[in-house]
């Protein structure tokens, strides 16, 4: 599968909202370009639009420097009435909003969701973890419907998903929010696994490894759950969902027991993603 001239739409924002899906979201990226011919250029939006909000928390240890960004996508998306914001995602992506009628709050939940990443009470409870999910990758995957016209999802599917591919993505960014000084994550959480801010390199990496495989152990469940309804994926909308099928992958290099959780950020191999997601389209199963 090549990612050559991926699109045909010539113009400059749908470019830029290829290389920003590229390099900040690969999975969706990648899922994308396995979608229906008519839909495959908005999805890739999709997935730009998310990946620039994503890295925003992993540039920034300042709370209120990447509030500011995150302020800027707000304003940009509530003043989507036409004009240019002068970001060409921003732009890309209200221009689907406008096309798909895809609904404006679902827009606003993606910022709002990683702006709970900036603080250390950001997520402070096993409940806010589920809506923290619901409005990242759950508002993700229904934007994707949104374009795939998947109406006949259920919501209990959609937060399933959400909260594997979530709190997994969670998982692997959690050294380099350790690394900004902050830990967003429940308040349970670290009472069962410790704190690992402050102590020596061992016992750190010890207490960010029992975070880590509670984030983990979560994604896992919301997996299962997802693949226990769900049998097949419909091939019209599957591109939604698609991503679910790395969360194992992702997991079990995350959870590495050679791997130093606090210097070494856990991937899987380029060939590997396209083989995984690839295959779960033909089987029509994650």
């Amino acid at each position: 599968m090549s990612e050559a001239g991926t699109s045909s739409d010539p113009r400059p924002d749908a470019q830029q909202a290829i290389e920003a899906a590229r390099l900040f979201e690969r999975d969706r990226y990648l899922s994308a370009l396995l979608a229906p011919s008519d839909a495959r250029d908005d999805l890739i939006t999709i997935a730009a639009f998310a990946g620039e909000l994503r890295r925003i928390p992993l540039m920034t240890r300042e709370a209120a420097i990447g509030e500011i960004r995150l302020q800027w996508w707000r304003d940009a998306l509530g003043a989507a009435g036409g004009g240019s914001s002068g970001h060409p995602v921003a732009d890309a992506v209200n221009d689907v909003a406008r096309r798909r009628s895809l609904q404006s709050d679902l827009l606003v939940a993606l910022v709002e969701g990683f702006s709970r990443e900036l603080y250390e009470d950001g997520i402070r409870d096993h409940h806010e973890m589920l809506h923290y999910a619901n409005e990242t990758d759950g508002a993700a995957i229904r934007l994707a419907l949104g374009v795939l016209g998947g109406t006949a999802v259920t919501d209990d599917d959609i937060d399933r998903a959400g909260r594997a591919l979530a709190l997994s993505r969670l998982a692997l960014a959690l050294p380099q929010h350790l690394a900004h000084g902050r830990l967003p994550v429940p308040v349970e959480f670290v009472k069962d696994a410790g704190d690992p801010r402050g102590l020596g390199a061992p016992e750190a990496s010890a207490a960010a490894r029992r975070l880590i495989g509670l984030l983990a152990d979560e994604a896992s469940r919301g997996l299962r759950e997802f693949r226990a309804s769900q049998n097949r994926l419909p091939t019209r909308f599957d591109a939604a969902f698609l991503p679910l099928a790395l969360v194992e992958p992702y997991l079990k290099s995350v959870l590495r027991p050679e791997r130093d959780v606090l210097l070494h950020v856990a991937d899987i191999s380029p060939l590997s993603r396209v083989t995984r997601l690839w295959l779960a389209h033909w089987r029509q199963r994650v």
